[in-house]
């Protein structure tokens, strides 16, 4: 899914064209190009630019690959959109799974690290997609980063065809293979974390090659008042802040918990959303502790993102280190087996 909800999109195509009714079948609209145009709907009409469609739903279908262009992006596949709910606008991009791959993999890892590591991320991607996929589960940007063919390159797109149909199973079942940045030394349990059923691959390894990265050990310090007022929309009782304590660590230190002591009293929240309250980019992790400064908390804190599976600075050193992807990937999970599902 690449919009939820929203007020209206911009649309254009750089190849010939057709705008098809996605409940009916016919065609509205067809072109050698589509210059931008905005999409929006109301009162059961598709507002296209100057024209208005009686449509719940359309497409849109080039005659080449990736000229579709949303909100300033190019996708490959078909773009839906969709009035759900009435009066707002959903995009949802159709493709199969490699072009989903391709368009991923490069903007979750640099495109100029080591083959072994991006050989390994692919996998990871893959295996990630297709278990949403037999779990019937959406995919938008929450989950992946995800930017049509903005950050693909024959590279990447080679590495995304060598590791083509390769998977993770464990216990012959596919499995979320979470990923994320850096763990800061050790991997983070699942369960923990998400409160998934906890299984060998997600439950957390001493990873011990991550150190170089930047975000590997961090400290930040924020002012009460800007805290407060972040976390005041979701809180709006919260005033003057004495103390935060982090609580209930996992076995790689990301705390599931955290304790906030006010003028009313004790808020307790989870430590994840603790974090993206105040802001992924300034609470790098959940693994931290905070200290009363006054009129500011000092976080001190390790890695970047969730800790769970994969630490991609780790796979990279790895990788560096003569490791190949197959290595990397049993490091990281734990008794899993590879698997080709399709060719």
């Amino acid at each position: 899914m690449l919009l939820k909800d929203a007020d209206a999109a911009s649309i254009a195509v750089h190849a010939p064209y057709r705008l098809v009714d996605l409940n009916r079948g016919n065609t509205l609209l067809w072109g050698d190009k589509l210059e931008e145009t905005r999409v929006s709907f109301h009162g059961g009409e598709l507002i296209f630019g100057k024209e208005r469609f009686r449509a719940a739903g359309v497409k849109v279908i080039s005659r080449r690959d990736g000229s579709v262009e949303l909100d300033g992006t190019r996708y490959r596949g078909e773009i839906s959109l969709v009035a759900r709910p009435a009066n707002r606008l959903r995009a949802v991009d159709r493709l199969n799974v490699e072009e989903y791959v391709q368009g991923v993999l490069g903007s979750e890892m640099p495109d100029y690290w080591d083959k072994e590591a991006l050989m390994a991320q692919a996998i990871c991607i893959r295996t990630y997609v297709l278990y949403r996929k037999v779990k019937r589960k959406e995919l938008n940007a929450l989950h992946l980063a995800y930017r049509g063919i903005t950050d693909e390159n024959w590279r990447l797109n080679k590495i995304v065809g060598e590791t083509r149909g390769i998977v993770m199973f464990y216990d012959d079942k596919i499995f979320p293979a979470y990923f994320h940045s850096t763990c800061g030394g050790h991997t983070e349990d699942a369960a923990h974390v998400f409160g998934d059923k906890s299984i060998a691959p997600l439950s957390g390894v001493e990873c011990g090659f991550c150190d170089r990265s930047k975000y590997y050990k961090w400290k930040a310090d924020i002012k009460k008042a800007d805290l407060e007022d972040k976390l005041r929309e979701r809180y709006p009782g919260l005033e003057r802040t004495s103390t935060i304590v982090a609580e209930n660590p996992g076995p790689g230190g990301h705390n599931s918990t955290v304790r906030i002591k006010h003028a009313g009293g004790d808020l307790k929240m989870g430590a994840n959303e603790f974090r993206l309250l105040v802001g992924p980019n300034t609470i790098f992790s959940t693994a931290f502790s905070a200290k009363d400064e006054g009129s500011v908390i000092r976080f001190t804190g390790s890695g970047w993102g969730h800790g769970v599976g994969m630490c991609q600075y780790g796979a990279q050193k790895m990788a560096e280190e003569g490791y190949q992807w197959s290595q990397i990937l049993r490091h990281y999970y734990p008794a899993v087996e590879f698997v080709k599902v399709y060719r």
